[in-house]
């Protein structure tokens, strides 16, 4: 299989991103990127009477109807189309996902035409939500193969009888190297941040418990935590519970790396709230992504994809992520969060 290389000096403009240690300018490198989004409400037409979707429904008070279904996944994979393409050729080879209905609209977007070229393929395991939305994980199998996958319950702390999205876990092999993803949709912060910070928390321990049994099983396993926590990378749930330090050079032994922190306190989001911005989508990754040479996969940098088209230009809400329906209207825009990816890097040891 042929890996498309390149440069990686071209990623000088995201040093102030990246670890201190430089590379090598006259050596060439594979390169790769692993991405999250939050792609806002993508149902199916059809009414689950398991599901309270009534409103993605055609009779439903969004007028959900085929028209609109279709230009949603026709813009989300427009954008996924382009993430990384400026790193690799081959765009991204993984992508986590939430607030997706089903398997079966994630399949709809990845056989579309903007990304059937890819042949990326689907996990996706139906959860609890009351809401009917999960996370969902799809994948370039040139790159990715799929060992096992599971999902995770969250309970609330608050409310035990409430229904949420469970993590989705997908262990494999990332090109010969053990990779463990965890895909998160965080209980979200209705009644209030501090009233609702315990479900969060839970989730937390429950995400933490996860990765500490896969790292004890094999040491040498990489881990992505990504997903969107509904909460800042300062905040109790992602800086104390998950343990993360935006310094991989300082990171203890039971700490992971979280590359997004000093974006966040740079002022960059991927959501905006009441002119405030909240940096919720997040990629966290345990120490083995930190190699002293590029002998393995190897964490480089890290990205908001917020191009201008992704923003809304007119009213209010000028500047902030342009999406589906706006006050209530349809606006036919993207999601109402940017997504977000790593760039990874290893050696080309191939000869010339």
């Amino acid at each position: 299989m042929k890996i498309k290389f390149i440069v990686l000096t071209v990623f000088i403009a995201f040093a102030s991103y990246t670890f201190s240690q430089k590379l090598e300018k006259d050596k060439k490198y594979f390169t790769s990127a692993i991405g999250f989004w939050n792609v806002e409400n993508l149902y199916d037409t059809l009414n689950d009477q398991w599901k309270n979707d009534e409103d993605f429904t055609p009779s439903g008070k969004n007028a959900w109807n085929g028209s609109r279904y279709r230009i949603k996944i026709d813009r989300l994979a427009e954008v996924i189309s382009q993430m990384a393409t400026d790193v690799t050729p081959d765009g991204l080879a993984i992508l986590g996902l939430c607030e997706t209905e089903n398997k079966s609209v994630v399949q709809d977007l990845v056989n579309s035409p903007r990304l059937k070229k890819r042949n990326y393929q689907v996990m996706h395991i139906e959860g609890p939500d009351a809401r009917g939305v999960d996370p969902s994980f799809i994948y370039n199998p040139s790159y990715f193969k799929v060992i096992k996958a599971v999902s995770y319950h969250i309970q609330y702390v608050s409310d035990t009888s409430h229904k949420t999205r469970d993590i989705l876990v997908v262990s494999g092999s990332f090109l010969g190297e053990p990779l463990t993803v965890l895909v998160n949709h965080w209980p979200s912060r209705l009644g209030g941040e501090l009233k609702s910070r315990p479900n969060r928390n839970e989730a937390a321990k429950v995400a933490r418990h996860i990765t500490d049994s896969i790292t004890k099983a094999d040491p040498t396993a990489k881990v992505a935590l990504m997903g969107d926590f509904n909460d800042d990378p300062v905040n109790v749930s992602i800086k104390e519970v998950i343990n993360t330090n935006s310094d991989y050079t300082k990171c203890k032994d039971d700490q992971y790396f979280n590359p997004m922190e000093p974006l966040y306190k740079e002022g960059t989001g991927t959501l905006a709230w009441q002119d405030s911005w909240n940096l919720f989508d997040q990629v966290i990754l345990n120490k083995t992504w930190f190699p002293k040479k590029y002998e393995t996969w190897q964490y480089y940098a890290v990205r908001v994809f917020n191009k201008a088209y992704l923003k809304s230009d007119f009213g209010n809400y000028k500047g902030y992520p342009f999406r589906t329906y706006s006050g209530g209207s349809y606006t036919g825009g993207y999601s109402d969060h940017f997504p977000v990816f790593i760039v990874i890097a290893k050696e080309n040891t191939l000869k010339k």
